[in-house]
């Protein structure tokens, strides 16, 4: 266990290192998690159990799918999805808009990756705004090959 979280919190510097000697970013700027949000590739994420729920209540008042996003520190495939796919500018403004948003930490919200079957990042689930299943996306897509599922999701829920 010991070992674990000393492996996690080497990569997250590693990442900070990465991110502030690429992208410029100041320490002070930087933050993974609050108390009620999950920030990643730039989005604002609902986190947790309890985030699922209110994602859920969002969804079915703005009929908006779910783009539920399970995720880990020590991911590195997760670390290229957060910059190269979410980060992507059409990627990111349709989830921005059009989706209601929420990251699961896999080391911390084991029992919603349970309930959901996830045993490895990344891992994209969509759900209806009910919280019914739509498409399973396992492990590290480009953006070529996820704006279209996102489109296609999107425009599925807005249908109906």
């Amino acid at each position: 266990m010991k070992t674990k979280k000393l492996m996690s919190i080497l990569v997250l510097i590693v990442i900070i290192a990465f991110a502030w000697g690429t992208y410029n970013i100041a320490l002070k700027d930087f933050r993974l998690t609050d108390t009620n949000y999950t920030y990643l590739g730039g989005l604002t994420w609902y986190h947790s159990a309890s985030g699922l729920n209110k994602g859920l209540q969002d969804a079915q008042k703005e009929n908006k799918p779910v783009l539920m996003y399970f995720w880990a520190v020590w991911c590195q495939y997760c670390a290229e999805f957060d910059a190269n796919t979410l980060g992507n500018p059409q990627v990111k403004n349709i989830l921005q808009s059009d989706y209601v948003l929420v990251a699961m930490d896999l080391d911390v919200d084991k029992d919603v990756a349970n309930t959901y079957r996830v045993s490895y990042p990344p891992y994209v689930i969509f759900m209806d705004p009910k919280g019914n299943v739509l498409e399973r996306v396992t492990g590290y897509v480009g953006p070529d090959s996820f704006l279209p599922m996102v489109k296609q999701i999107r425009d599925k829920v807005r249908s109906k």
